[in-house]
């Protein structure tokens, strides 16, 4: 094709999409539900951007937005180091960033001081204290919880990476390298469950394993199953999520007796008989040094349910990464009450982080009564459950859907917002906006384009230095409450 003709093609191809830009609704076609064809406008064409972008240049430029090289120097700091602190008021260097605060129902911020007085206790009084925090895929992988729990073991002393299922639900594990045998069967509350479970007993991780055929055959006693599990230390996480004294399995609806051997560092440890029992059971074992590599053999003709196993210091805090991956939070009243309780209860489980919201959003509404009474359910099952349990909420966060050529907050976010912010309240919980702290409408596509990047591609998930960011402003804002308690009983 001559120049002449090619030119001609061109002019002809940009008429054509210039009339269609005059000629195209503005509003766009519909073609199905949540699918419309959209084409530029003449304005958008030629004009300025319509969406702008959140400014998170306070963020970035702050003391909370950590350098991978300070990061590296918390992975190696140690728990002598660490002890040395003076836990009776929190360090104030952390707060030279920016304090996004937590909220309280009609502004009462002593609503947290039960749970700072036990906290302040810990590492005065040897005890163990226990935090969990539940949310979606956001969290996966230990990311945020990582960091909160290093702030605060640091702080209050405490080791370990906690509660852990005994085989893990997705392939992404940040601070713990773990394996296990090809034949366990893994069963959840969230998600995707197995509609022939004729029970709900999960336990506190909403979750549990076994290595036998459930519901069990009538031949179980002439066939003989074996597993294994072995845990290792991950070099990319803190020196203190990876030292741990004291080892837990909670296990139950054991019909036969389970014959284990425990191996630390390739030497056998222990070898023994999980008994058979009904109800909950608990087997303990206690280290006089962090073992680097901790397995696991077991053997019997009907496998137990395996509820998890707490990998913990033998005093101070520990905080547990539980995700829900595809759940709403909508989980706690699906699983048996009085399970739930024995684990809380034995955990000494005093603080939940309940991060949820973002599986809602893509489910357009007009109204989201209908989340905040659900989720106000399970804030007072729970609550039921563990009297004196203290929560604080934690709001989604941005997320972006694709609109012609920008990326802008979906417009059903702040509503989802507000649903889970009532919720709280109206159970005397506290909330801590995710949302607003991270920059509000429009601030997810600059955590993704900024420079190292804070967020991935789906403008949906904070990456691992992104989820540290968020994590030091909400322990910011904790130990900034925290301190406010210490000032007030002095």
């Amino acid at each position: 094709m001559q120049p002449p003709r090619i030119l001609a093609f061109v002019f002809s191809v940009l008429a054509i999409l210039f009339l269609i830009s005059i000629v195209f609704p503005k509003e766009g076609i519909r073609i199905r539900e949540h699918v419309t064809l959209q084409f530029l406008t003449m304005e958008e064409i030629l004009g300025a951007d319509s969406v702008h972008y959140a400014d998170i240049s306070g963020i970035l430029s702050s003391s909370v937005t950590i350098s991978d090289s300070a990061y590296l120097a918390m992975l190696e700091k140690t728990p002598e180091e660490a002890a040395v602190r003076d836990t009776l008021r929190a360090n104030e260097d952390s707060l030279k960033g920016l304090i996004h605060p937590i909220e309280y129902p009609e502004g009462d911020s002593t609503l947290l001081y039960p749970f700072f007085r036990k906290m302040r206790r810990v590492n005065r009084s040897g005890n163990k204290l226990r935090i969990m925090h539940y949310g979606d895929s956001q969290i996966e992988g230990d990311r945020m919880t990582s960091f909160i729990r290093y702030k605060l073991q640091d702080q209050f002393g405490g080791s370990g990476i906690g509660i852990q299922p005994l085989v893990q639900l997705y392939g992404y594990q940040l601070s713990l390298r773990h394996t296990a045998s090809g034949n366990w069967q893994r069963y959840t509350a969230f998600g995707k469950t197995d509609s022939t479970l004729e029970h709900n007993r999960y336990g506190a991780l909403g979750c549990f394993a076994r290595f036998s055929p459930y519901p069990d055959s009538l031949d179980t006693d002439t066939h003989t199953y074996e597993a294994w599990i072995t845990f290792e230390q991950s070099l990319r996480t803190y020196y203190l999520t990876r030292m741990f004294k004291s080892c837990r399995i909670y296990y139950g609806n054991a019909t036969q007796p389970v014959y284990f051997e425990v191996y630390t560092d390739g030497e056998l440890h222990d070898a023994d008989f999980l008994e058979a029992s009904e109800g909950l059971q608990i087997k303990s074992w206690a280290f006089e040094e962090s073992p680097e590599q901790l397995s696991f053999q077991f053997k019997t003709t009907c496998s137990p349910d395996f509820y998890g196993i707490a990998l913990d210091h033998d005093y101070g805090l520990s905080v547990d990464n539980v995700p829900m991956r595809g759940s709403a939070g909508l989980v706690f009243s699906k699983m048996d009450g009085e399970l739930l309780k024995q684990m809380y209860d034995s955990l000494n489980v005093k603080l939940l982080l309940l991060q949820f919201g973002g599986n809602v959003v893509p489910y357009i509404s007009d109204n989201y009564t209908y989340y905040e009474k659900w989720f106000y359910r399970e804030l007072t099952r729970l609550k039921t459950l563990v009297p004196d349990l203290s929560i604080i909420v934690i709001g989604v966060a941005d997320m972006s859907m694709k609109e012609k050529d920008q990326f802008v907050t979906y417009p059903n976010l702040e509503n989802i917002r507000d649903a889970l912010r009532n919720a709280a309240f109206r159970s005397d919980c506290a909330f801590w906006d995710m949302y607003s702290a991270m920059g509000g409408r429009n601030s997810m596509p600059s955590w993704v384009f900024a420079q190292p990047p804070l967020a991935t591609s789906d403008f949906v998930h904070f990456n691992e230095r992104g989820a540290r960011v968020l994590a030091e402003m909400f322990y910011n804002a904790l130990i900034h409450d925290y301190n406010s308690y210490v000032s007030s009983v002095r």
